[in-house]
């Protein structure tokens, strides 16, 4: 019988220290007027894939008064059937090239694209213009896509949030502003969209040449041909759209409430208008807000999570766009919390615009933003969306090389200035969705003016 002696072992685990950051450089972009619009490639060398995506300059904000929701829906019709092909043909046609059809309706600007083999490029793009230049719009195809979308909208305003985002836009842009409203539009604005609405803004907003990104390598495309393509059939102009952004500023001292009764959880959404994209804080805005809020680790998840048990997650994040941008803070907390819940989570706030962030702290975001941010930009689509974010906001097409560098380069007097800046907790809207009946006697005996929402 065999003895086994027992030898103690030692195990040293040395954590692996990081190389300095590497330069990065966004690929070379080339732009060329062609046809009344605009071709803007960028150069990826050797994969077999492109990515291609035209932008037209036709979003919500270009939207008929009281016609919420109608660019979306225009955008989304798109691949439902064209003059020369029925919805049935025309996606056999894209499965036929390999391609994912991709669509996006946003506050400025539609999108419609494909990513697909490289060698079928000219015959997808001849897909994309014929969906967006000759769309059909058959009266049966947009009654029965109208009524899909009424259905799916009374599906989602039955879920919790949905109301809470609706009363918070209002809050911060006015309910008057399309900038006030949701991006699908409400039931009751979905009840206005017919099918001469859709033709009439599709003929005002989507017949101008607009702007065709592509991502591939660029030395085995002919960028002027493809701009031949993709605006053949366009004229006019699409102008950009004006719009108002209200001048009244929401009181932290008031909590607008939802009222969802019988809810377990309440829907938070706190926060204030922000700047444009065009900010120059915009990376040290983004790196204290991450710091916040960003990630798992951030100071609001750890508190409302991890040491108060509330809920199980907490957000908060900057969204930038043309004109203006939007402060956010959002979680679902337990009913009985909500008050604390949102006293500690202002807290929190005042905490970042008062004392900034660490070192520490900067350091640890830093390094997340630099090395994250050449990973998702790996591939044709995550470049193209940043060729998307320059057409969108008027960018030279190297910023995302600049971005770079101003993440390394930013010290940490520029984060905290910027938390001191464009951090205003006496400013704040506090949007409730919850149960009325629970959460408002202890909303008001934290302090809090409460007005019922009518959503």
């Amino acid at each position: 019988m065999s003895e086994h002696v027992a030898h103690p072992h030692t195990l040293i685990a040395e954590r692996p220290t990081g190389a300095d950051p590497r330069p990065y450089r966004f690929p070379e972009v080339r732009r060329i007027p062609v046809a009344g619009g605009e071709v803007i490639g960028a150069h990826l060398p050797g994969p077999a894939l492109v990515w291609t995506k035209l932008v037209m300059e036709s979003g919500a904000l270009h939207e008929p008064a009281g016609l919420d929701g109608l660019a979306r829906i225009t955008c989304s019709l798109l691949d439902e059937g064209s003059l020369d092909r029925d919805a049935d043909a025309f996606g056999l046609a894209i499965e036929s090239l390999g391609a994912n059809w991709r669509l996006a309706c946003g506050w400025e600007t539609q999108e419609v694209g494909l990513d697909l083999p490289a060698d079928r490029l000219g015959a997808g793009l001849d897909l994309i213009a014929e969906a967006v230049r000759r769309p059909a719009f058959t009266d049966a195809d947009v009654e029965r896509f109208l009524a899909d979308h009424a259905r799916s909208l009374k599906t989602s305003w039955a879920q919790p949030g949905t109301r809470a985002g609706l009363a918070f836009r209002q809050a911060l842009f006015g309910a008057d502003s399309r900038l006030g409203g949701l991006l699908g539009g409400t039931p009751e604005t979905a009840a206005r969209l017919d099918a001469d609405a859709i033709r009439a803004f599709h003929a005002s907003r989507m017949t101008a040449p607009g702007t065709l990104a592509v991502v591939g390598d660029l030395d085995t495309i002919d960028l002027a041909e493809l701009g031949r393509v993709a605006f053949a059939g366009a004229g006019g102009t699409a102008p950009r759209a004006e719009t108002t952004v209200v001048d009244t500023a929401p009181s932290t001292e008031r909590a607008i409430v939802v009222d969802r009764p019988g809810a377990v959880q309440s829907v938070l959404r706190i926060g204030h208008t922000a700047p444009p994209r065009s900010t120059p804080d915009l990376i040290a805005i983004e790196l204290f807000a991450d710091v916040l809020g960003g990630s798992f680790g951030s100071r609001l998840n750890h508190l409302l999570r991890e040491v108060k048990g509330y809920t199980y997650g907490a957000h908060a994040s900057f969204g930038h766009g043309r004109r203006s941008g939007s402060f956010t803070v959002s979680a679902s907390v337990h009913t009985e919390v909500t008050a604390a819940a949102i006293t500690d989570a202002i807290a929190e706030v005042r905490r970042m615009r008062a004392d900034g962030v660490t070192a520490d702290e900067l350091a640890a975001t830093r390094a997340h933003s630099l090395g994250s941010m050449p990973i998702q930009l790996q591939t044709p689509g995550g470049i193209g969306g940043r060729l998307i974010e320059a057409i969108v906001h008027g960018l030279p097409t190297d910023h995302v090389t600049h971005e770079y560098a101003e993440i390394l380069g930013t010290d940490l007097a520029a984060v905290n200035r910027a938390a001191a800046t464009h951090l205003r907790p006496d400013e704040l809207a506090v949007v409730v969705e919850g149960d009325a009946e629970r959460i408002v006697p202890d909303l008001r005996a934290a302090g809090f003016d409460v007005v019922s929402s009518p959503l």
